[in-house]
């Protein structure tokens, strides 16, 4: 056996994990053997400023106060400071990024890394973010994205890497397998089986359950809350919540037959709509949907420009051009009085931040909130706007299906996957979840945050 091999044999696989075991979102583990070392997302710590981490001169604060990983060989020198974390130009050590998805708590520390540092995702998570990106929908991180194709592995040093296409609300989310010399792991990412692609979910926990992973770290988003424990309506007065309803649904398919039923019903008032841009394919069927009830779909100008590609040319998708942007075609432009003029005709999408107050020139109307900001009852600016709404003579409606998987489909995953060993993280309850994993035979594993496990001692977790 040549010498190269018996080195090779002797490397180890080291696991580590740095967020999200315990929280929603900020979920980083990394696998290192040898000097190469690969991180599964590099999202916001629970907790973090978004703000904050778009600033590289603030690196040395965030770490102080637990807001970044502390990794060594990751930031640059200049980043550090006096901090005694070994910097990106000081070590040998190999380290890519592997991103399940676009979302901010698994991207949104990309601006604290080095711009030259790489980053895999699935190709149509690349051009989705760079469309994003571009219009200020996503922050505009520089990011050296490696593009890969679904279930076309690769290698990284002693690791071979596997992206699978998976389901969730956004475009491009997968779930990655990694075979390192001596552990494989499968991360899920965050996914779903009630969105518009099931089969996905389902082919790729299939192959998790060929693969035999001796680890698998999976979502549990929904263990976090208890039935019943939200309440879209807030302490409104009796009048006021008479104008809140739900069309909130279990899955996709159900929601846009809802969502179609109160816009034939709306009759000449305005229809508002609050959505979220990552979710597109949603966005693109309401679109359809309205034009199949005789509106025209009526957007900010940087949601125009990401949908226009999505909908077919004779589409009726419009925007107002407020700023006077040069980059919006002449006939797809209306003015906001001729919206007003024919409420009847038209779905105006309305951001939060952006000229969302127009539609109170019309005295009543039908608000679709959809996943946009503020999303729920958590954030502050939630209940003073809702009530803004309602008191102006709007009827609400809040719109929702979750792009998490519910606890029913998790243990179903779960159970199909059959893992040697699993974590349950990205969940405020993990130990809820754990015990749903025992009742299915399984073995569960709740790991620190401050040890390194190497692929022995994991391995001996599952005997």
């Amino acid at each position: 056996m040549k010498e190269t091999d018996n080195m090779t044999q002797e490397i180890t696989t080291q696991v580590r994990f740095w967020g999200g075991l315990d929280t929603i979102g900020g979920n980083i583990v990394s696998l290192e053997a040898g000097n190469y070392r690969i991180l599964t997302d590099f999202g916001a710590l629970f907790g973090a400023s978004l703000d904050e981490l778009k600033q590289v001169d603030l690196t040395s604060s965030l770490l102080e106060k637990g807001h970044l990983p502390a990794i060594d060989g990751l930031y640059t020198r200049q980043q550090l400071g006096a901090s005694d974390l070994a910097s990106y130009e000081e070590t040998d050590i190999k380290t890519i990024v592997c991103l399940s998805h676009l979302h901010l708590d698994h991207i949104g520390g990309f601006g604290q890394l080095p711009e030259d540092l790489a980053i895999y995702a699935l190709e149509d998570s690349v051009s989705f973010y760079q469309r994003l990106a571009s219009d200020g929908l996503l922050p505009d991180f520089k990011v050296n994205w490696q593009a890969v194709q679904s279930e076309e592995p690769f290698q990284f040093g002693p690791f071979t890497i596997e992206f699978v296409v998976s389901d969730h609300d956004t475009i491009g989310a997968a779930s990655i397998f990694i075979t390192g010399p001596d552990l494989k792991v499968v991360n899920s990412g965050d996914f779903r089986l009630t969105g518009f692609h099931p089969e996905r979910v389902l082919h790729w926990a299939q192959k998790a359950r060929d693969f035999q992973p001796d680890l698998f770290l999976v979502e549990g988003t929904t263990f976090s809350f208890d039935p019943g424990s939200r309440d879209d309506r807030m302490q409104l007065p009796e009048d006021l919540a008479a104008r809140v309803a739900s069309i909130s649904a279990g899955n996709e398919a159900k929601f846009l037959k809802d969502f179609t039923q109160v816009v034939e019903q709306a009759g000449n008032q305005l229809v508002a709509l609050n959505v979220y841009p990552q979710n597109i394919e949603r966005l693109v069927y309401m679109a359809q949907a309205l034009n199949r009830a005789g509106r025209t779909l009526v957007l900010e100008p940087n949601y125009y420009r990401l949908l226009r590609p999505y909908m077919a040319p004779e589409a009726a998708l419009a925007t107002i051009n407020w700023d006077g942007d040069s980059k919006l075609p002449v006939q797809d432009v209306l003015t906001w009085d001729q919206v007003q003029a024919a409420p009847a005709q038209y779905a105006v999408q309305v951001d939060y931040e952006q000229h969302h107050d127009y539609i109170f020139s019309l005295s009543e109307g039908i608000y679709i909130h959809s996943n946009g900001v503020p999303l729920g009852a958590y954030d502050a600016r939630y209940q003073p706007w809702l009530e803004g709404i309602v008191k102006a003579g709007w009827q609400f409606y809040h719109g929702h299906v979750s792009g998490h998987a519910s606890t029913q489909d998790l243990c179903l995953v779960n159970y199909v996957v059959g893992a040697k060993l699993v974590v349950p993280w990205h969940s405020f309850k993990p130990e809820r979840y754990a015990e749903a994993l025992i009742d299915l035979g399984l073995t569960p594993w709740l790991p620190s945050l401050d040890t390194t496990y190497s692929a022995g001692q994991i391995k001996s977790l599952a005997d």
